[in-house]
């Protein structure tokens, strides 16, 4: 099975971060079972999702291209790059901030 990307957004001040990141989706909700989300993420230079708690569901980030610094679930921010991987557990929080001057892209997948 081959899934075609949608259609690229824009996603201004996402979670009360700062700056743009462009969302596209490949898998949405109610496309498979256990699977909530799946989508590749740009965050422009210096832009970040803010700070957002996951009550009902679990969330990986894994990091393809640049760096950034994760914020996990205590609050302390660490350093990330391309390979890393970022899980996020149910009722866990978590934000990213790109610290660099290039795109920092990430796969996103909720379940």
């Amino acid at each position: 099975m081959i899934i075609n990307a949608e259609e690229t957004i824009e996603l201004k001040n996402r979670f009360g971060g700062e700056g743009s990141i462009f969302s596209t989706s490949y898998i949405k909700e109610d496309d498979f079972e256990g699977i909530r989300k799946v989508l590749e993420i740009e965050l422009e230079p210096h832009a970040s999702i803010g700070y957002h708690e996951h009550p009902n569901d679990s969330e990986i980030y894994h990091i393809i291209e640049g760096k950034g610094k994760f914020q996990d679930a205590d609050g302390v921010f660490k350093r990330v790059e391309r390979g890393d991987s970022c899980v996020i557990t149910q009722g866990q929080s978590h934000g990213l901030v790109n610290t660099e001057d290039q795109p920092l892209k990430i796969v996103a997948i909720v379940f």
